[in-house]
């Protein structure tokens, strides 16, 4: 439910209808965080697989040549404020192009929106073409830049185009609107979506994007001094919030600002320095007139920590006093008093004491009450030290290539946490499927990789994606063998004795010459010392095999050369024979479960027959079988068929049914 919020979302900004000429279409680029935020998690799966499932559903809906590109930032290095890349350039749309650049780009850096706002503008106005902009973030500027202020200047500029914003999981209405305020400078629009619940009305929303908007009806935002009346001085930051869905309308600046909103409810804020004041208003259709006053007085607030801090990674329960307000919450801080790259929250309406998970890099932390009312003002904090965590990873040196190894670990054991199994200094996203969350016990059973070479077990934490510790170990060649006593015959079966890496998922069988690892022809899962295999069912050169599964998909580790031999067929019956009547017929030849012996009408398919008028092949006993006449008197063939591949008559006599 969660991609497909995103994903229609997505495709409601972007959405043109298929029969518009490509010329007519705006230039389009989706801008997409990189950021090392985006391994955090929302019930358990990655913002970041979110966030690729969402972008390969939109461009699916895209129309075929619609002008589109793709930039990211923060794939590249961690700590680079400079990590802005055009990945896709814009042209026509070219989908295998965009799917495989999301598919690759892994989360490793900073949030440099303003950068990237500054290189999408200028990319996009080189083309003399209207345009617009997708970004999508879950974070707000971490380098020091100020993207309002430049959508305001771009704005101003005349550059022709429009941004719409997507804030992806983003915790407070203060953090959205310093994003929210790109979509309304150039005109565009702002949508927030964070859980199940939300991404289900982001979905409808979508919809109505893509449809014309209600009219709206004028109305002027003024701020007051609580204590005076009197006007406020200076500047003035205005947040609208619709209050039936929480989603933040608008961000304005400036005393006796002013914007025509849809009739409704909405809860409006403002901040002007140390001052912050709220108020819910009713927008009908003769517009409104919203006054807030402004207090400079802050209300008392604690955070109370149950200890001084904890284990990186771990939990820790914070009780806290404050407003109570339905959109406070608590934030980890770093020892500046700065939001972490990964933002860390929980909501204060949750109730006291609340579990905070700590972050997974040692140092100094405090945690605080925030003020949501007056822009996400900090009210009371409290310090905690984050020390390291007792973290190991114990498995062999050395791992037979494709087999299971067991591996016992050591570590927070926080929600969505995880072992992998990655090349030397692999991320977190560089696991190829090979990984086992620790929920599953102390000692886990994992894949080992394919391919002999070095590799890395890695603890990684569910909260942040951090990468906690490594511990090295090798992957070496893995043997195996098949074996087979005796010539091969079509329709037989076969014992073939195999060693390998056993694993559930492997198999032993026969494949063409040169076939694909992952073709086969009757096949079995490895069990004991050896396998019953039923033969192809046409006579040539086959190899057998052991094949391993693996994430990397299918190798084959041992492999022999065969020649299965043209069966030896004999058939024998009566020229005429009594309609239902009871049969003892001469045959022989391979006997395999699947081969039968029965009557079938001249001229019908090598898979048809009769029924009740036939026997198993394996019922054969001295070279004699009991078949049943068909019922109905006329022409039959009594045929001897090998069914272990695809039907075939190998041997027919013509019968008369009286």
């Amino acid at each position: 439910m969660r991609q497909t919020g995103i994903a229609a979302l997505l495709a409601a900004v972007l959405a043109v209808p298929a029969a518009i000429a490509q010329e007519t279409q705006p230039d389009t680029l989706l801008v997409i965080d990189m950021s090392n935020s985006m391994w955090g998690q929302i019930d358990g799966v990655a913002k970041v697989d979110i966030a690729r499932e969402a972008l390969a559903g939109l461009v699916e809906t895209l129309p075929d040549g619609a002008p589109t590109g793709l930039m990211a930032y923060g794939h590249r290095r961690t700590g680079d404020c400079g990590d802005v890349e055009q990945v896709v350039p814009v042209t026509p749309l070219d989908r295998s192009a965009l799917t495989r650049a999301v598919a690759a780009m892994k989360p490793r850096g900073k949030t440099p929106i303003t950068e990237a706002l500054r290189q999408a503008a200028a990319g996009l106005n080189a083309n003399d073409r209207p345009a617009r902009l997708v970004l999508i973030s879950d974070g707000i500027e971490t380098c020091g830049g100020d993207p309002c202020a430049l959508a305001r200047e771009l704005a101003a500029g005349g550059i022709d185009f429009t941004a719409h914003v997507i804030g992806f999981d983003i915790a407070s209405r203060a953090d959205q609107a310093k994003i929210a305020c790109i979509a309304s400078a150039t005109g565009g629009r702002y949508f927030n979506a964070r859980n199940a619940g939300e991404l289900s009305e982001a979905l409808k929303s979508s919809t109505e994007a893509a449809s014309a908007e209600p009219a709206g009806f004028p109305v002027t935002f003024s701020a007051v001094e609580a204590e005076t009346g009197n006007a406020v001085a200076g500047a003035v930051d205005w947040t609208v919030v619709d209050a039936a869905s929480e989603q933040l309308v608008a961000t304005l600046g400036g005393n006796d600002a002013k914007m025509d909103l849809s009739p409704g409810d909405y809860l409006v804020t403002a901040t002007a320095g140390d001052r912050a004041g709220g108020v819910e208003v009713t927008v009908g259709d003769q517009g409104a007139s919203v006054v807030v006053k402004l207090a400079s007085d802050v209300p008392a607030a604690s955070v109370s920590p149950a200890a001084a801090g904890g284990p990186a990674s771990s939990s820790l329960s914070v009780a806290f006093t404050g407003p109570m307000e339905e959109s406070d919450f608590l934030r980890i801080l770093d020892a500046d008093g700065n939001r972490l790259e990964t933002d860390n929250w929980a909501w204060v309406r949750d109730g006291s004491p609340v579990e905070m998970r700590l972050p997974s890099e040692p140092g100094s932390y405090a945690v605080a009450y925030v003020w949501a009312k007056a822009g996400d003002r900090v009210l009371a904090t409290a310090a905690i030290e984050v020390t390291p965590a007792d973290l190991a990873i114990e498995l062999p040196a050395q791992v037979p290539a494709g087999t299971t190894a067991k591996v016992s670990w050591r570590g927070p054991n926080g929600n969505g946490d995880y072992l992998a199994f990655v090349p030397p200094g692999g991320t977190a996203d560089d696991h190829d499927g090979r990984y086992a969350f620790v929920r599953d016990g102390a000692v886990l059973s994992m894949q080992a990789p394919a391919e002999p070479g070095d590799f890395e077990a890695i603890y990684v934490a569910g909260n942040d994606g951090q990468v906690m510790v490594r511990t090295p170990f090798k992957v070496v060649d893995s043997p195996a063998t098949v074996a087979i006593d005796g010539p091969l015959m079509v329709g037989s079966h076969v014992d073939v004795a195999w060693t390998g890496p056993g694993g559930a998922s492997d198999w032993v069988g026969f494949a063409s010459v040169g076939a694909p690892a992952g073709e086969y022809i009757g096949w079995a899962t490895p069990e004991g010392s050896s396998v019953r295999l039923p033969t192809p069912g046409i006579a040539g050169d086959y190899e057998l095999r052991y094949v391993l599964s693996a994430s990397e998909g299918p190798k084959v580790l041992a492999s022999l050369p065969v020649t299965v031999a043209e069966a030896q067929v004999k058939l024998e019956a009566p020229a005429e024979v009594e309609a239902g009547s009871e049969l003892q017929v001469v045959a022989e030849g391979p006997m395999a479960g699947a081969n039968w012996v029965g009557f079938a009408l001249v001229g019908d398919g090598d898979g048809a027959y009769v029924g009740g008028a036939w026997n198993s092949a394996e019922n054969i006993a001295d070279g004699r079988i009991t078949v049943m006449a068909p019922a109905e008197p006329g022409q039959y063939e009594l045929r001897y068929v090998i069914a272990t591949g695809e039907p075939r008559v190998v041997a027919r006599v013509p019968v008369t049914v009286k």
